[in-house]
């Protein structure tokens, strides 16, 4: 008698096969980077035809990217309404902003209980690049590549810090901090960013995690007296 959990000797199986992903993800990217540049605004409607006619793509991954980008916070599904790009409110970045430097000091002091103990060059090369990179990206005119810099470096600084699980929750905010990010370009001179970005790292290779959230604290203070809601206003009148 054959084995009811086979057939044709066959094992059944209890999962799907793992499809290539690839198309979907440079979607979401797609997307999220339209949202660093402005061609998306928080609140605007999110159509799966446009947005697959204008990559030239098939609606399919565009689907799935939608679904992706609902999934970690970008985009919100209403009955009758569509997708949408996240809603930003100024009560809404203070919440993302606090759980940020939670998380991000968390980082500095892990990173500098590494340090104090050696190997801080080799430990901090990468971030290092990595903030050369963004200062790189400012010399262009790319709103997306300077916000996906500046992503990638504080991103490398929760990767570095050992804590994998840390680094997985920062990672999971990442795109909806590329969207709040956006907002603010030109808010400050871009050289005040590198600097505050070299400051940090200075303070990171020194071991001292004092001065670490001290320089964090400073890099983002600017996010407390920003007015996001008047900014999203601003330039849906330059859209017009």
């Amino acid at each position: 008698m054959p084995d009811a959990g086979r057939v044709d000797d066959a094992p059944v199986r209890r999962l799907p096969p793992v499809q290539p992903r690839t198309m979907v993800e440079q979607a979401a990217e797609a997307v999220v980077a339209a949202a660093a540049r402005g061609a998306f605004l928080p609140g605007d409607r999110l159509v799966e035809a446009e947005i697959a006619r204008d990559l030239g793509i098939s609606r399919v991954p565009v689907r799935e990217a939608l679904r992706l980008l609902e999934s970690q916070g970008i985009v919100v599904s209403t009955p009758y309404k569509g997708m949408r790009l996240m809603q930003v409110t100024n009560p809404g970045v203070a919440e993302l902003t606090g759980v940020r430097f939670a998380l991000e000091a968390l980082a500095l002091r892990e990173i500098c209980a590494r340090t104090a103990r050696g190997g801080a060059d080799a430990l901090l090369a990468t971030t290092r690049r990595v903030a050369a990179a963004y200062e790189e990206a400012l010399r262009g005119d790319d709103r997306a590549a300077v916000v996906g810099a500046d992503l990638a470096l504080h991103g490398e600084i929760c990767r570095v810090s050992g804590n994998s699980v840390l680094h997985g929750i920062w990672s999971s905010l990442a795109r909806q901090l590329s969207v709040v990010w956006s907002l603010g370009l030109g808010v400050r001179p871009g050289s005040v960013g590198v600097a505050e970005h070299e400051a940090l790292i200075d303070a990171l290779a020194a071991g001292d995690p004092a001065a670490a959230q001290a320089a964090l604290e400073t890099h983002l203070a600017w996010h407390e007296d920003f007015d996001f809601e008047g900014a999203i206003a601003a330039r849906r009148v330059e859209k017009r």
